[in-house]
């Protein structure tokens, strides 16, 4: 069984200005992305620890939390997560949005699909 969830980080990156990641909340950005994964991911409608982290490691990439070569460093001002219920998810409200779509796969590894796949 699956479990169908909406993650929304808005970021903004940083420089190393003063021994701080400097950054401007006006210049941040916000995606959307939507996944299936498998039901265990979910305990009492909302994403067993460490998993939400996995979801934004995998957004960011491999040692992004230690910042790039020059300095610079995403800053995440806000991460937020819905889990759909059976009847939300029954309505496939991601067909709408344009957004990430991402399945877990059986060799345990997020994969990149069409929002159909989902």
């Amino acid at each position: 069984m699956s479990q169908y969830l909406r993650l929304t980080v808005t970021d903004t990156l940083g420089v190393w200005v003063d021994g701080n990641h400097a950054f401007s909340p006006m210049a941040k950005v916000t995606r959307t992305c939507w996944y299936r994964v498998p039901s265990e991911w979910v305990v009492d409608g909302s994403l067993a620890p460490g998993r939400r982290d996995r979801l934004v490691d995998s957004l960011y990439g491999p040692g992004w939390r230690d910042g790039n070569p020059d300095g610079s460093r995403y800053v995440l001002l806000d991460v937020d997560e819905k889990v759909l219920t059976e009847r939300e998810a029954r309505s496939r409200p991601w067909l709408g949005d344009r957004a990430g779509f991402y399945v877990w796969t059986r060799e345990e590894a997020l994969r990149e699909v069409i929002p159909a796949e989902l």
